[in-house]
């Protein structure tokens, strides 16, 4: 009996096409990362534990690894190891193991799965692709402000080499917990706070004030605060966070070499995770807000404390990948990519002009089964080639528009250059 097929919720697959849109897509961001000096960099998708619940991640969230028939001798070592639910955390115990042979400052990208235990919905999965880039400050040095501005210019960058409109929120975690404090919210509640403002887009501003009453009776002065173009400076933590803030943004601006309008400072952005210390973005798309942010990040200045006895001070940003992904393949051009990467296909017979055109550059799909001329043009349609090479004159060949279904019969040297000229109309 056939075992029965349904899809698993929460882990994506793409038909051809849209994988070839996923890894176009990807490839524009790993170009615009590595323009600014970012290296590749893959870990392993298993980590220890302890390593990734260090750093304030739900355990409900995570998952664990373990062999389907394993035995009282793996019961300690299954609960030891889980798949990566982020690539900042599996960075930082790789910066710490690899220390030595690292050159500092460390910049890094990565495009890879992890995996969370979340509740699969629209643009949220268990199983999703993140593209990181990490600036790591040598643990005897300090971490400049320039590289928060240079992850945040970088990002700009790749995102809009993808031609989207976006706008990118930055705040600083100082600022915050000096508003906090002014609130009367104490280091003891601070995260819980946190993670309250971190939701605050996700709630009625009453749900909001209710869960900081818990906290402060000053919850609507604070809310008020947040929303504020100049929140009020009453301590040196608070002007310092400020003052960060200012300059970050100041930096970005002459990295990017002109004005940017939509990299703006907003007081209400947190970031949930506890490792973030400086400044804090997230980042929203004009044309789809209701995916929330698609590229977030911040500043770390102690991320490896568990790892190592460097402080390893850092700031990385990662954009959503798969989140990205999928609406972007609704989207213009992303949404008619064709299912081959081949441009050309060639008829059934004619396997010595497939290999001496593929040696001119070009990609070639060749027909292998004996089939009508026909059934092999609707299949070469379908699968979007451009071109077909369908018969073989002499020294000449019929190279078919397959858009156009327009013919015209030349020699294979000719061909490549009748290619390349209507490419470029």
């Amino acid at each position: 009996m056939a075992t029965k097929i349904s899809p698993i919720s929460g882990f994506p697959e793409y038909l051809p096409a849209q994988q070839r849109a996923f890894d176009a897509i990807a490839g524009k961001i790993r170009a615009a990362y590595e323009s600014f000096g970012y290296t590749p960099l893959e870990t392993a998708v298993v980590e220890r534990t302890d390593v990734l619940l260090a750093k304030g991640i739900d355990a409900k969230e995570v998952y664990g690894l373990r062999r389907l028939a394993a035995g009282d001798d793996d019961a300690t070592g299954a609960k030891e190891l889980a798949l990566r639910f982020d690539l900042t955390v599996p960075t930082a115990r790789y910066v710490a193991q690899h220390y030595g042979q690292l050159v500092f400052p460390f910049r890094r990208h990565q495009i890879q799965p992890v995996w969370r235990g979340e509740r699969p919905q629209a643009g949220r999965y268990r199983q999703f692709f993140q593209c990181d880039i990490d600036y790591i400050a040598d643990g005897a040095g300090n971490l400049p402000l320039a590289a928060d501005a240079e992850i945040l210019a970088c990002a700009f960058t790749a995102l809009s080499s993808l031609g989207l409109k976006f706008t990118m929120r930055v705040n600083n975690r100082k600022l915050l917990a000096g508003l906090f404090a002014q609130a009367g919210i104490n280091e003891i509640n601070r995260h819980a706070a946190l993670k309250i403002i971190d939701d605050i887009e996700k709630q009625p501003r009453e749900v909001t004030l209710e869960k900081l009453q818990a906290f402060t009776p000053k919850a609507a002065a604070l809310l008020d605060v947040l929303t504020q173009k100049t929140p009020p400076i009453d301590d040196d933590f608070t002007r310092e966070g400020l003052a960060e803030l200012r300059q970050v943004l100041t930096l970005v601006q002459g990295m990017l070499g002109h004005d940017i309008q939509h990299v703006v400072a907003d007081y209400t952005i947190a970031r949930g995770l506890d490792y973030y210390t400086g400044t804090v973005v997230e980042t929203t798309l004009h044309e789809a807000p209701e995916l929330g942010s698609i590229c977030s990040g911040g500043r770390y200045e102690n991320l490896a404390e568990s790892l190592s006895d460097r402080a390893l001070p850092g700031v990385g940003v990662s954009i959503g990948l798969s989140r990205l992904a999928t609406w972007l393949m609704t989207q213009p051009p992303w949404a008619s990519y064709a299912a081959t990467s081949a441009e050309v296909y060639v008829a059934y017979g004619l396997s010595g002009v497939a290999q001496r055109l593929r040696a001119l550059g070009l990609a070639v799909e060749e027909g292998l089964e004996d089939k009508p001329l026909g059934k092999q043009l609707m299949v070469a349609e379908k699968r979007g080639h451009k071109w077909a090479i369908t018969s073989q004159q002499a020294e000449a060949l019929a190279l078919r528009n397959l858009a156009t279904r327009a013919e015209e019969a030349l020699a294979v040297p000719a061909i490549m250059q009748a290619i390349v000229q209507t490419r470029g109309r």
